[in-house]
C-alpha cells in the first residue's frame, strides 16, 4: 500500500487540525495557531528525448516505483529552475547531457504521487541528437532504454502513466 500524505496535526504546534472553510474551499487548519496549512504540490522537471516514434525511458531502481518505466524525472532543488533540474535529472539517470537551450516546454501536469500528496511537473522534449553522451542507467534508475508506448504496454513491462499525454504531443 502507498504512503499517505496526508497531514492530521499541524507542522508548526503538533495540535491537530480541523478543517475551515475558506475561499470556498474546506482546508486543513490549526486553530491552535490560527492558521491554514497548506498542501501545495511538489514541483518536478521531467524531459522526453525523442528518437524517431521512440522515447528514452528509465526503470526505477529505488521505491516509490521500483521497476516501473518512466521519463527521467525528479524533484527541483532548492534556488534550481526546472530547466536546470530537467538538465541536471537527465544526466543523473541517463548519463545524457543536454543544453537548456535545446529543451523544448511540452506541458505542465498536476498528477497525483500517493494519496494526499500532489506534484506539479514542468515537461520538456528534446531531440536525441541534440545529446551527448552514452545512454547509461544511473542515480535511482535499473535500465534506460528507448521504447515506443505501444512496445513498452505490449511488453509485460510496467510504465507509470502520468507522463503519457505529454509524451503524445511530442510524438
Amino acid at each position: 500500500m502507498p504512503p499517505t500524505f496526508e497531514k492530521n496535526y499541524c507542522p508548526y504546534c503538533g495540535e491537530g487540525l480541523s478543517s475551515k472553510n475558506l475561499e470556498g474551499k474546506d482546508r486543513d487548519f490549526c486553530e491552535a495557531c490560527d492558521r491554514v496549512i497548506w498542501r501545495n504540490a511538489s514541483p518536478v522537471a521531467a524531459v522526453i528525448v525523442r528518437k524517431g516514434d521512440e522515447v528514452l525511458f528509465v526503470k526505477r531502481g529505488i521505491e516509490p516505483g521500483k521497476g516501473l518505466w518512466s521519463l527521467p524525472a525528479g524533484f527541483l532543488e532548492h534556488r534550481e529552475s526546472p530547466s536546470e533540474a530537467a538538465v541536471r535529472e537527465l544526466e543523473e539517470e541517463t548519463g545524457l547531457k543536454v543544453s537548456e537551450e535545446d529543451l523544448n516546454f511540452v506541458d505542465a501536469l498536476n498528477m497525483e504521487r500517493f494519496p494526499g500528496q500532489r506534484l506539479v511537473a514542468t515537461v520538456y522534449s528534446v531531440d536525441f541528437v541534440e545529446a551527448s553522451g552514452d545512454v547509461s542507467a544511473g542515480d535511482d534508475a535499473d535500465e534506460a532504454e528507448f521504447w515506443s508506448i505501444d512496445e513498452l504496454r505490449g511488453s509485460g513491462e510496467k510504465m507509470r502513466e502520468n507522463f503519457v499525454s505529454a509524451i503524445r504531443k511530442v510524438l
